[in-house]
């Protein structure tokens, strides 16, 4: 009846509450007959529900279930074209890894980053959690001052002085996508289309590790074809990841753990990045 085709997500990141709040407002493709639109949520305590020119809609949560959360049922017509919900995240959010400074590896500040995959961008995010439905997106987000924020879409390289950052993806992705990285981050470039994020101390020794990774890109499209996300980016998270990587498009998540000195591990990366073309398209 009603399908995602794009995401504006506005939202505010509170390290002292542990939630985010925010508004998603939601570009939609309706059939001749809709009469609602159907949203994944688990554990978000959604607050009201517009057709985006700030006229209410009338809207009631399904029956919660084990595993998958609890549907969003949103009453539009077939002329609706936008849904903009407002509501904020809970204890709940098994996508939200939010770390005390103590979990860093530099110890100053505090961290969060997301994990979407399988079917948990639902509990930072109402969106349409199927690999079937892809949508592209922009986003606003502000962060505490002293930290950047990051999101597998178009990135910044430095950090702000007002703490707000604004993202864009341009091509259509799964919900399990989806994500977002906000900590005491710093950026070095590793050629015309790929760079390193880590925190300070690691940054150095992270760039060296990847020093191949243009290459890597190279020889990946000799198989596969044109690389077709415009960056890749990594994020080297702190020790407390506990996954090897995490594909999402332009900025692939890794732990710690493959910084061996002498690039052994490396093939990891090359892991993620052939999920650039498998999976990810």
């Amino acid at each position: 009846e009603a399908v995602v085709k794009h995401l504006s997500w506005n939202a505010q990141v509170n390290f002292e509450l542990k939630k985010i709040e925010a508004t998603a407002t939601l570009t939609i493709e309706t059939s001749p007959d809709a009469k609602q639109l159907v949203l994944d949520t688990k554990a978000l305590n959604i607050k009201s529900a517009t057709d985006g020119e700030g006229n209410s809609l009338n809207f009631v949560l399904g029956e919660s279930k084990p595993f998958v959360g609890t549907p969003l049922i949103i009453y539009i017509t077939p002329e609706t074209q936008k849904v903009a919900v407002t509501y904020e995240t809970t204890d709940g959010a098994e996508a939200l890894q939010w770390l005390e400074p103590s979990q860093t590896t530099d110890k100053n500040h505090p961290f969060l980053f997301t994990q979407s995959q399988a079917i948990l961008a639902r509990s930072w995010v109402p969106i349409q959690d199927s690999p079937g439905i892809r949508f592209t997106y922009d986003a606003v987000v502000q962060v505490p001052n002293e930290l950047m924020a990051l999101m597998s879409a178009s990135n910044p390289v430095k950090k702000n002085e007002g703490g707000i950052y604004q993202f864009e993806m341009k091509q259509a992705i799964p919900a399990y996508l989806l994500a977002l990285a906000v900590g005491d981050i710093q950026f070095t470039s590793l050629g015309d289309r790929s760079g390193v994020y880590a925190e300070p101390s690691v940054l150095a020794k992270s760039a060296a590790e990847f020093e191949d990774l243009e290459k890597m890109i190279s020889a990946a499209e000799d198989l596969y074809g044109p690389y077709r996300w415009e960056r890749y980016d990594l994020i080297v998270l702190p020790s407390s990841f506990p996954f090897g990587g995490m594909e999402n498009p332009r900025l692939t998540f890794a732990t710690p753990t493959i910084l061996a000195g002498d690039k052994s591990l490396t093939s990891l990366v090359a892991h993620e990045l052939a999920h650039s073309w498998s999976g990810n398209l």
